[in-house]
């Protein structure tokens, strides 16, 4: 049954299913009351139709200036409080943001391989933790490769041990 009052309740909902939802009525119903009630129908337009994004374009610097000590997108994604997914979806939506996130990474592999050398040069450090490392913000350059061989395969049947003594020219 319509009641006035969601002409206001339903402008705090992003969809009109979760607004019929919420009243416990099924989605035609309301479509129903947008066009029986002028109000509502106004009402609903005035919705939100998506939810603020929490995007900021200073985050393009702040994302470089995080990555920059080898850390990871899910640093900074725990830094500024969204998710990675944001993240990815920001990066899909903005350019600049895009770039910056690429400039980011590039520095973070870049810090890891500076730990690599001093480790080389010396022989301090975790050579396991830092390869990960690399693998991880570098994969394309890090990655491991492996080589698939092709042909036939021959079985080993016996293994000989021989010892030869060479013979000594005395005389």
């Amino acid at each position: 049954m319509y009641d006035s009052a969601y002409c206001e309740q339903v402008k705090a909902f992003h969809t009109l299913t979760a607004f019929a939802r919420h009243i416990g009525v099924v989605l035609f119903t309301v479509h129903r009351w947008t066009r029986k009630h002028p109000e509502f129908a106004e009402a609903v337009n005035g919705m939100t139709r998506s939810r603020p994004t929490l995007y900021r374009a200073e985050y393009c610097d702040d994302i470089v200036e995080c990555l920059k000590d080898g850390r990871s997108l899910a640093v900074f994604a725990d830094k500024i409080d969204v998710t990675r997914k944001s993240i990815y979806d920001w990066m899909a939506r903005h350019p600049e943001f895009a770039d910056a996130v690429g400039r980011a990474q590039a520095k973070s592999a870049l810090w890891w391989e500076r730990r690599l050398l001093e480790l080389a040069q010396n022989n301090q450090g975790n050579a396991k933790a830092i390869i990960l490392g690399l693998k991880n913000r570098a994969a394309a350059d890090w990655r491991e490769s492996h080589t698939a061989m092709s042909g036939t395969v021959e079985r080993v049947h016996r293994i000989e041990r021989v010892v030869v003594t060479p013979e000594r020219g005395d005389g």
